[in-house]
């Protein structure tokens, strides 16, 4: 019985099926899911093991400023009436909120980004294989360099993992300088990173071998063709996710 993915065996799968592209746009969206469950899972890591309170600028007291001038600053027919200069210009949070506010700027961006990303490799596969005479349509190069990412479900989950395992608590104090804070933080991440990039690296290595054998059969090119191509294209891939 053939496989249902390529993740474990590239070469059955493809020999049996040409890629489709109705289940590469199924896996292109688990794909862009998962980034934002990997924001999302970092979160809640962060959220756990990170306790405090920092302070922040009051949102409620105007600009220092406007209190300075009285409020002589507002423009005719504003009233300053609204605007308590008597409110503190710092006030406590919780630094879980901030730190839910500041990952949740990053959704948006994932959810745009990685399916840019998932067509520029595509895109990428696609020119270079019919640069060896490969043919085929787009459709096809597109859902091969789908399945490429879709180990990201697995080594997203066991980085998650990691992450929870080698993280050691923060507790933060209120005074606390905003570069003494990200100092502290990138400390208690140090055990992990270089966990994540091993991770990400064997990723994408398990997706240059499905890309190798998807090509193959997609693109009608040969193993040795759609395996330079891969390789030559996750080793782009590694420079650009390089710190």
């Amino acid at each position: 019985m053939a496989p249902r993915t390529p993740l474990l065996r590239p070469d059955r799968y493809f020999d049996d099926r040409e890629p489709d592209i109705t289940r590469g746009i199924a896996v292109a969206v688990l794909v862009t899911l998962t980034a934002v469950a990997l924001i999302a899972g970092i979160g809640f890591v962060f959220t756990e093991k990170i306790d405090g309170t920092v302070m922040i600028d009051n949102p409620d007291r105007p600009p220092e400023g406007f209190c300075e001038t009285g409020g002589t600053s507002l423009p005719d027919g504003f009233g300053d009436s609204g605007f308590n200069c008597s409110a503190p210009a710092e006030v406590e949070r919780n630094i879980d909120s901030l730190i839910t506010g500041s990952l949740g700027e990053f959704y948006g961006v994932m959810l745009i980004g990685v399916p840019i990303m998932l067509l520029v490799v595509a895109a990428g596969l696609h020119l270079a294989t019919a640069a060896v005479g490969g043919e085929g349509s787009f459709g096809a190069t597109a859902t091969v360099a789908v399945w490429g990412f879709a180990p990201t479900l697995v080594t997203t989950l066991l980085g998650l993992v990691a992450l929870w395992l080698v993280m050691d608590p923060v507790t933060v104090a209120t005074d606390v300088e905003p570069d003494i804070l990200q100092q502290t933080l990138l400390e208690s991440l140090g055990p992990w990173l270089p966990i994540a990039s091993v991770l990400n690296i064997g990723s994408l290595l398990w997706g240059a071998v499905i890309w190798t054998f998807g090509l193959q059969a997609g693109r009608d090119v040969s193993r040795a063709q759609a395996g330079a191509i891969a390789i030559v294209v996750t080793g782009i891939l590694i420079l650009v996710a390089a710190p």
